[in-house]
């Protein structure tokens, strides 16, 4: 992950698919990291970037300070995120979650 020192403004964050089972079970993860696509368009609706979650669903991004969009990409329904809007903050970088709701209900 970026440090501080960097002085790098941009967006990082993880993405975790949940629920895994329909039932919540006490002391069992009912979630895990996920690997996705994450379009990134400025205030105005334009694609600036695309950043990809790793297996550990974490994923950073160097952006200019700004207003962005992240949207989620989904191949179906399920799983779906929705899109978040982030505040880029000179020399900063913004920590986000992107929670993916699997349909497993």
């Amino acid at each position: 992950m970026m440090q501080a020192h960097d002085m790098a403004s941009g967006i990082d964050g993880d993405v975790i698919l949940r629920p895994l089972s329909p039932v919540e079970r006490p002391g069992s993860a009912n979630q895990r990291p996920y690997r996705a696509v994450i379009g990134v368009a400025d205030a105005a609706g334009r694609p600036v970037a695309e950043v990809r979650s790793d297996a550990n669903g974490r994923f950073e991004i160097i952006l200019e300070p700004g207003t962005y969009v992240l949207h989620p990409e989904s191949e179906a329904i399920y799983p779906h995120a929705p899109d978040q809007t982030v505040t880029v903050v000179k020399d900063h970088v913004t920590s986000v979650r992107i929670v993916y709701d699997s349909g497993i209900r």
